[in-house]
């Protein structure tokens, strides 16, 4: 076999040949000590474009991390619209029937009723000493009132 050229090293090392080639070419490498040389400057020059390969992989990779940071900076501010728009559409509509319940007068008569109910309670609360001291006092007024009719009686 006669000596494989670089072109043809690059096109092993990339894959792309059938395999019965590559495996003549396997063979020839394990003789021939120039090919071999050849080869190794083949596969630097790969390493070398996989080097700079992945140089452009990082940097692809960062611009991605990128979008995506400013994607998810640009989602989290939606987020925050929404939850303001949510809470200042709740409060309008507190608001609202607010104005509603008191144009209607419900809290008006809300009031009416609470200040009837406390009128009521109070009169009719009483409490026990009172009631115990006004019993007394009656029971020493009629002793009283009995002493007296029968001094008059007598």
């Amino acid at each position: 076999m006669n000596h494989v050229s670089k072109a043809g090293w690059v096109a092993y090392l990339a894959d792309e040949m059938p395999e019965d080639l590559k495996i003549e070419y396997e063979n020839h490498l394990y003789s021939c000590d120039e090919c071999l040389s050849v080869y190794m400057e083949a596969m630097e020059m790969e390493e070398g474009s996989l080097l700079i390969a992945g140089d452009i992989a990082d940097s692809v990779m960062k611009s991605i991390k990128r979008e995506k940071g400013g994607a998810e900076e640009e989602a989290t501010q939606i987020r925050k619209e929404q939850s303001l728009r949510t809470i200042a559409r709740h409060y309008l509509i507190a608001a609202g029937f607010t104005v509603l319940l008191m144009a209607g007068g419900v809290f008006q008569s809300l009031t009416e009723y609470v200040d009837s109910v406390e009128t009521t309670s109070v009169k009719e609360t009483k409490s026990l000493t009172d009631g115990i001291i006004d019993k007394t006092f009656n029971w020493m007024d009629s002793i009283e009132k009995k002493n007296k009719e029968g001094f008059i009686n007598e």
